[in-house]
């Protein structure tokens, strides 16, 4: 798939069929998530990778809202902000996701992103620790978004060109 092609193509599925996604194509995203810029090339983002279905039940009930789609996935995938390798850590591993969204859509699956990083699990429990916990990273890293990966079991059409908002982009000034 062409590159534009890809970006207007890519929407966030959270429905998805039982599928298994072959492990050639997740090694594929997760090369794209490893090819992904960072600050001062350090490297900072890491990525836990999730096919168990215990675990993805798991990783879905990480928050309230905005996350049960994870379960029936295929495959999560974790990532993670090592902050003591860089100060812009979070927006390293915000980079390699959404790169991994992109390698995901050209290779023929589906995406979304659940944010993870200030979401809370409950009220004395944050979703960064309680995934922390359930896999076993370390607290001092933080969690930034679980991108749940599989076959599309919905379709979604492409925004039309009207419906991106151009009027968001300011030239010169605002």
């Amino acid at each position: 798939m062409e590159f534009f092609e890809t970006v207007q193509k890519r929407r966030s599925i959270r429905q998805f069929t039982s599928q298994p996604v072959e492990q050639e194509k997740i090694e594929q995203i997760l090369e794209a998530a490893l090819r992904a810029p960072t600050a001062r090339a350090t490297r900072s983002a890491e990525i836990v990778v999730v096919t168990n279905r215990e675990m993805l039940q798991k990783l879905a009930n990480a928050k309230p809202m905005g996350a049960a789609f994870i379960a029936e996935a295929a495959v999560a995938m974790v990532v993670v902000a090592n902050t003591e390798k860089s100060g812009p850590a979070i927006e390293d591993a915000a980079i390699a996701a959404f790169s991994m969204q992109l390698a995901a859509q050209a290779l023929g699956l589906g995406s979304c992103w659940s944010h993870m990083r200030d979401a809370s699990y409950d009220a004395l429990i944050s979703s960064s620790d309680y995934i922390c916990q359930a896999l076993g990273i370390p607290r001092h890293l933080m969690i930034e978004c679980v991108i749940a990966i599989g076959y599309a079991a919905e379709g979604k059409k492409s925004y039309a060109a009207t419906e991106l908002g151009r009027d968001r982009i300011h030239y010169g000034q605002y």
